[in-house]
């Protein structure tokens, strides 16, 4: 199973990636990792804000400035003209630009906290936790004294302890960030995020029975999350305890049996954790539950790759390339479900897949992945000059996954270099993500140690 694939699910699983790294943040708007109201709101959009976002569109960013400035002079519940700004650049994925409107919002209105909470966000989403807590805690001071809009206070207010607590839980400092997550469900009792992460410092504090209600709590409050029990599940799996993984996932699957939710991960919790039969049942049933869903059939696929049945990998490749021809992980893992069949027309459409999205993606994160799987489609075919070239090429992308060392591998044996084919597979067996590859791989080494 290729990475992006491992990736594509994980996100697209809902799964909420305060589990591993605490809260999202979202570029566009770039205000608000919690709530969906935006500090920069205002009751009606004004005519200035529309001349300002006419203006932005025709790159006349002097023109914009002068515009927001109008606009905030007359509202009072809008931030400093840089900030609106900055998040008009934040919508044209422009980062300079995002964080030079920043800084000039701070230089021009140093007293007023979202700029500061903005920037934290924006350290925070890049790891650079010191800064974020340094911006955070000038934000947290100056709220005391804000008082020129009731509105953005309070949505500023629970966003500045978000910011705090999350500094906290990527610390580790579970009691810290604890007290500042109850404080924000203070101030915003139904904000079902607060709740998930207050869970999960609960969890890490070893209160499991705590996390749970916490879970069930916000579940009530918004009834697209994820089955409370899964989620407990998923806490015990990276705690490291399979065990109660196992019996909280059984759980989830006891308490909403046809959720397409709650089968699709406890379909990718089984085939992360080798449990590929069980991983079938939960896929099939996800799929089941919602025909339509693009996830389900990926999982389907990766699944039938796992279990070496490639005419049905192929097959739910197929439908989901069909349903999403411009997503990059169906025909990818089509070529790779097709290569493996003895079909000569199926080798060649393999070839078209893998050949077309090394084209479409050569710029994109995508290149070195499309590059690997290319780079197995010509070993297969026995253009093994190709081959090593288009592998060594995903490499030098940056792939290195372990699909791309067992690739390696065959060829660098075709080649009599046995020796770099042995470290090759001793490092992707080392690896204990899942690949479907892995028995190859394991057998390939035994022969070479002979």
């Amino acid at each position: 199973m290729t990475k992006s694939i491992v990736t594509s699910l994980v996100v697209a699983a809902s799964v909420l990636c305060w589990l591993t790294c605490g809260p999202s943040l979202r570029a566009e708007p770039i205000a608000g990792a919690d709530s969906s109201e935006s500090a920069s709101a205002s009751t009606e959009q004004s005519q200035e804000l529309n001349d300002a976002v006419a203006r932005f569109k025709e790159r006349d960013v002097p023109g914009t400035l002068r515009r927001l400035k109008d606009a905030v002079k007359k509202d009072p519940n809008l931030p400093p003209a840089h900030v609106i700004l900055a998040q008009l650049f934040a919508q044209v994925n422009s980062a300079p630009d995002v964080r030079t409107a920043l800084e000039q919002a701070v230089n021009e209105s140093p007293n007023d906290p979202e700029a500061y909470v903005l920037m934290g966000d924006i350290a925070l989403r890049d790891r650079r936790i010191t800064e974020a807590m340094m911006l955070y805690q000038k934000a947290d001071s100056l709220m005391p004294g804000f008082t020129s809009s009731t509105k953005r206070k309070d949505i500023l207010q629970p966003r500045v302890l978000s910011g705090l607590a999350a500094v906290d839980e990527a610390r580790e400092k579970w009691s810290e960030a604890r007290k500042r997550l109850e404080a924000w469900l203070k101030l915003d009792p139904k904000s079902s995020q607060a709740m998930q992460r207050l869970a999960r410092c609960l969890f890490q504090q070893k209160d499991a029975a705590g996390a749970l209600e916490k879970l069930k709590d916000a579940a009530k409050v918004d009834s697209n999350l994820l089955t409370p029990e899964a989620i407990l599940a998923q806490l015990y799996e990276q705690a490291g305890d399979r065990e109660n993984a196992k019996k909280w996932m059984a759980k989830a699957l006891a308490a909403a049996p046809k959720d397409h939710n709650t089968h699709f991960v406890a379909g990718q919790w089984a085939l992360e954790t080798s449990q590929f039969d069980e991983a079938q049942k939960q896929a099939a049933e996800a799929l089941q539950c919602d025909p339509k869903s693009l996830r389900a059939k990926v999982l389907c696929g990766i699944v039938a790759l796992f279990q070496k049945d490639y005419p049905a990998a192929e097959r739910y490749f197929e439908a989901a390339h069909l349903q999403a021809p411009r997503e990059f992980a169906p025909s990818n893992d089509l070529a790779l479900a097709l290569i493996e069949q003895k079909d000569d027309a199926k080798k060649n459409r393999a070839l078209q897949y893998a050949e077309s999205n090394v084209q479409q993606y050569q710029q994109s994160p995508r290149a070195a992945e499309a590059a690997a799987t290319y780079g197995w489609v010509l070993y297969k075919l026995g253009r093994l000059d190709d081959a090593e070239r288009a592998l060594n090429a995903a490499v030098s992308g940056g792939s290195s996954n372990t699909d791309t060392a067992y690739y390696l591998a065959r060829v660098a044996v075709e080649r009599g270099r046995d020796s770099q084919a042995k470290q090759l597979l001793e490092s992707a067996l080392k690896n204990n993500a899942p690949f479907s590859m892995r028995p190859e791989a394991e057998k390939l080494l035994e022969q070479l140690k002979k």
